[in-house]
């Protein structure tokens, strides 16, 4: 990478247009000096011995399980809640509202009013997502995981109460605050940790929030068992549990970080960005100065409008909310749907289907959780085509296994779309799963983060519910083809990723560039 003696505002605009932008640019000491407003100069004398590298801090990693018990788990956990004692809530609403209101509801009213209480879920966390970003600026990023940790609480002590004050009311407020704050987190967590994280760990951290994500829903899975809690005398247990989690992750928000990143370039204040990037770091000011140094800082507030109108942030937000639409589209959520139908198919009982839908659960954890280990070693472009690739010949497999085991003229095919239903499931954590998450923080500055994050959470929300609005009817009509069309969405997914995504890892090169 090439340094410049001299280098203007659109020098540095038209290099903050490239990938992982934050890590590529150098800047001289001259330039350094005469760019950055009076104060002591942190930078020691001899740049060339300060070495670029960091490591992972002990602060980092207690921010890490923080925003992950505080958020991420909660999010994943309220995700998945619903479905294994939802016979067992129509039931109570029922005989709430005759008990309240005298009025007896149709089976027709009643599934209805259930519909509503598992949609408000998604409508909440479209307002999250919405509002993410602005708060994400005007609280600040720690500010912001506050307000959602104070609303996880919230809503888990309404769950817990709407069962003994018999209000259907409180539980539909609840499942609208856990939207929002799901929403709020999808928006915040992957952005925040990335700002936090070395450069080199930028993978690893953005794929935490994906494994605390599938971790809820696993735990929620698991937790909802009629022999646990999903059943008529602990069900209020069940939905207000992740706030005892919570309750672990407050105290250490007096430990954990505001964003450095945040601080210097919306904020403007650079010496209290030095100071918490010195204390997450755990290295003196002058050996970590070098972070902050090529970041552009700038008085203009960042807006929908301008993110739009800049051809660099517009084509970040395209690409960010089209991945993330191809996620949902890609059918993971018609597969998990189909799971529990598929083990019965192949012999299991009711019980048992229900343990192997929790063990497909519990294998896209695992492998979100192995993905860690990896993620910074492969291109993310390279893993997202990797994944999709094979979750279409996946699906396609499942599809034609199902045509084939209506027709009933092969033995042992039910057992065939179990093996694909978890290999589907395998290849979907591996790429196509937590990188959406992400990569819409690597794709853009600090600036227009938010704004292309809260754009993204957005996208997943409406993904969903889409998937879930139209799926049960899309199932009616074209019945063993209802894959037909999570095929076409993925393959159009991978062509968008191989002609238009960028690769947001650094390079080897752009690394040692870093480091000399």
């Amino acid at each position: 990478m090439a340094t410049h003696d001299t280098m203007n505002n659109d020098d540095l605009r038209s290099l903050l247009g490239t990938s992982n932008m934050e890590n590529e640019i150098v800047i001289n000491e001259d330039d350094y000096n005469q760019e950055k407003e009076p104060g002591p100069n942190y930078l020691l004398d001899n740049r060339e011995h300060i070495n670029k590298t960091t490591k992972v801090s002990w602060i980092l990693v207690i921010t890490t399980i923080s925003t992950s018990l505080g958020c991420s788990i909660p999010a994943g956990y309220n995700t998945g809640v619903v479905n294994a004692p939802a016979e067992i809530l129509k039931q109570w609403c029922n005989e709430t509202i005759v008990h309240r209101y005298a009025v007896q509801f149709s089976p027709a009213q009643l599934d209805g009013l259930w519909s509503i209480l598992v949609s408000v879920f998604l409508i909440g966390g479209i307002i999250g997502g919405v509002a993410g970003g602005k708060l994400a600026n005007v609280l600040g990023r720690k500010g912001t995981l506050k307000l959602i940790y104070l609303i996880n609480l919230l809503s888990g002590i309404l769950f817990f109460s709407s069962k003994s004050l018999a209000h259907v009311e409180i539980f539909f407020i609840a499942r609208l605050l856990s939207g929002l704050s799901a929403g709020l987190t999808m928006t915040m967590v992957p952005m925040y940790l990335l700002e936090l994280s070395p450069a080199n760990k930028s993978g690893l951290f953005g794929v935490m929030f994906t494994v605390g994500l599938n971790f809820g829903v696993v735990l929620s899975q698991f937790l909802g068992l009629g022999n646990i809690l999903g059943n008529e005398s602990s069900w209020h247990y069940l939905f207000s549990l992740y706030g005892g989690l919570v309750l672990l992750a407050v105290p250490t928000l007096k430990l954990i970080p505001e964003s450095p990143k945040y601080l210097y370039t919306i904020r403007n204040e650079h010496s209290k960005a030095l100071s918490e990037l010195s204390n997450l770091r755990g290295m003196p000011i002058s050996d970590i100065s070098w972070e902050l140094e090529n970041l552009l800082v700038s008085s203009e507030r960042w807006t929908l409008r301008k993110v739009i109108n800049e051809p660099t942030s517009r084509k970040a937000i395209i690409i960010t909310c089209i991945i993330m639409l191809g996620q949902q589209l890609s059918g993971i959520n018609a597969v998990f749907y189909y799971s529990t139908s598929i083990f019965r198919n192949a012999g299991m009982s009711t019980a048992g289907a229900q343990y192997g839908n929790l063990g497909a659960g519990v294998i896209n954890f695992i492998v979100t959780i192995l993905s860690t280990t990896f993620i910074d070693n492969f291109g993310r472009k390279t893993l997202l085509l990797f994944s999709s690739t094979i979750c279409v010949f996946m699906l396609t497999a499942l599809m034609i296994s199902m045509i084939l085991s209506s027709i009933g003229t092969i033995p042992g095919i039910s057992y065939l779309l179990i093996v694909f239903v978890i290999g589907y499931v395998l290849f979907y954590g591996l790429g196509l799963g937590p990188i959406p998450f992400f990569i819409g923080s690597e794709l853009t500055d600090v600036g227009p983060r938010p704004i292309i994050m809260s754009a993204m959470s957005v996208a997943n929300w409406s993904g969903n519910f889409l998937v879930g609005l139209t799926f049960p009817f899309v199932n009616l009509v074209l019945k063993q083809y209802s894959f037909l069309p999570f095929i076409v969405f993925t393959v159009f997914l991978i062509i968008f990723t191989w002609k238009v995504v960028p690769e947001t890892k650094q390079s080897l090169s752009q690394q040692s560039a870093d480091n000399e």
